[in-house]
């Protein structure tokens, strides 16, 4: 038990790396100083990440959600979602682009609003897929990011690929200048390319 334990810390240390470089180029970015903080990072199956995940959706996003995805492949197979409220998005994208919205539109989202989010979570998905493949020397590829809004969000948008079998579920917030905003990271992987990460880390330990 304690060898898995000491095994997900140590996923979950190259997780926060990567959550850190992320940071680090967004505030270049955006000349503005961000902190992002992942508090826990979970190994699920998908009914216990469907459970989870419906919670946090229920409970901290209620209502529509603004998603960037990203597929990758080849030795590390799977997809990785950023989820966030969107009626808090748009003071997010304000902060980055120095702007400020109508207040009474808080679902309307322009081009630009979406290509903002396109490359905020393409840094932030590439920084935490990348840091962990160039950690554990399995080579992966990507997809380009898609992003869109859905209504109601379940569970089932994230997590009900027949081909990906373990749900990595983590929990982040942004904080721009004192203005927080919770979201959370969602990574279908297979069964065989979560065994090869734990298999080199176990090697490492």
């Amino acid at each position: 038990m304690s060898a898995n334990l000491n095994k997900e810390d140590v996923l979950k240390e190259l997780f926060n790396i990567g959550v850190g470089q992320a940071a680090s180029t967004l505030s270049e970015i955006i000349d503005k100083k961000i902190v992002l903080k992942v508090p826990d990072v979970k190994i699920l199956n998908l009914q216990e990440g469907k459970k989870e995940l419906d919670a946090f959706l229920q409970n901290v996003a209620a209502g529509a959600v603004m998603v960037s995805s990203i597929s990758f492949d080849r030795q590390l197979q799977g997809r990785i979602s950023l989820v966030f409220p969107a009626e808090k998005m748009h003071r997010f994208i304000d902060l980055c682009l120095h702007e400020e919205h109508d207040t009474d539109a808080v679902m309307d989202f322009t081009d630009i609003d979406f290509d903002t989010i396109k490359e905020i979570g393409n840094i932030l998905m590439n920084a935490i897929i990348g840091e962990l493949s160039n950690n554990i020397h399995i080579p992966v590829e990507y997809t380009l990011p898609e992003v869109g809004i859905l209504d109601n969000a379940r569970a089932e948008a994230f997590v009900n690929e027949e081909a990906y079998h373990l749900v990595v579920l983590m929990y982040i917030s942004f904080d721009i200048e004192g203005t927080e905003i919770e979201g959370a990271i969602v990574i279908n992987m297979t069964l065989k390319s979560l065994d090869d990460v734990m298999d080199t880390i176990e090697n490492w330990l």
